[in-house]
């Protein structure tokens, strides 16, 4: 059994974090202070600051908005998954290592592991949106797609000579792919609008069943040429798929399979 040093409850063995506190129970040494090295001709990358020697923590938060286990985290890197890593959830969403916060000179960066499933962060402010992009509002995940050059200049079908009559449509800038979890596609919303509301109750584009989402949750725009998407302050926030690696502040919050994580420092 090891006893926890935050609570004084006994585990046992093989478990890594506290069951009752959250607590790591297998003390992992800081490594040595990161060295300076030298990109191309700029000089040295400073050393990472206060934020790395004090580690981190992840909250579990519930559907309720509530706060659950609290995993308090040290060290210079740390991997999330299902059966992989320091940070474990029996989560079918999960891949056996999903995803990785490591230290670097200015702060803490998540990357993903997992293609599939990928790793999402809540949007603190609007943000641009490129081609391919996946998004989460409430329980929808949507995929934004830039329509091409002769999609937004179709002209009517002509059969023998004769022009079809319908209705008339204006050209679309983008359009969102509704992704399903049996990998198929169900909704495709054409967004001609250079503003298009997303919500539950009131906007453009309304899912009525889902209970997660606000009346008017989220806002995409076409500004400049390029595609915006920006929360309308919503209760449960809009979520962005990462491209790549992200740095982190206190107060992210990160969504991996049904898993909902948020980063504090300290």
């Amino acid at each position: 059994m090891i006893k926890c040093v935050r609570c004084g409850n006994g585990n046992s063995d093989e478990v890594v974090f506290c069951q009752f506190c959250g607590t790591r129970l297998v003390a992992e040494p800081l490594p040595e202070p990161l060295r300076e090295i030298a990109v191309g001709s700029s000089g040295p990358v400073p050393r990472a600051g206060a934020s790395y020697d004090r580690g981190f923590r992840l909250v579990v938060v519930h559907r309720d908005g509530s706060d659950g286990m609290a995993y308090s985290l040290t060290g210079h890197q740390i991997d999330i998954g299902r059966t992989d890593g320091d940070l474990l959830f029996d989560d079918p969403h999960l891949a056996p290592r999903h995803a990785r916060i490591v230290v670097s000179p200015n702060g803490w960066v998540l990357s993903p592991l997992e293609l599939r499933n990928g790793v999402y962060l809540r949007l603190r402010a609007a943000v641009e949106l490129n081609d391919g992009d996946y998004f989460l509002i409430g329980k929808q995940v949507l995929r934004y797609e830039i329509c091409s050059d002769a999609e937004r200049n179709i002209h009517a079908a002509v059969e023998h000579g004769v022009a079809l009559f319908g209705t008339p449509t204006r050209p679309a800038w983008a359009r969102l792919r509704q992704v399903t979890p049996n990998g198929v596609t169900r909704d495709m919303h054409h967004l001609s609008r250079n503003e298009v509301v997303l919500g539950r109750e009131q906007g453009d584009i309304v899912f009525s069943e889902d209970e997660f989402m606000s009346r008017r949750h989220a806002q995409l725009s076409l500004r400049s040429g390029r595609g915006r998407l920006e929360d309308l302050g919503s209760s449960n926030g809009s979520f962005v798929r990462l491209r790549g690696p992200q740095n982190l502040s206190s107060g992210d919050l990160i969504r991996l399979g049904d898993e909902l994580l948020r980063f504090e420092l300290g």
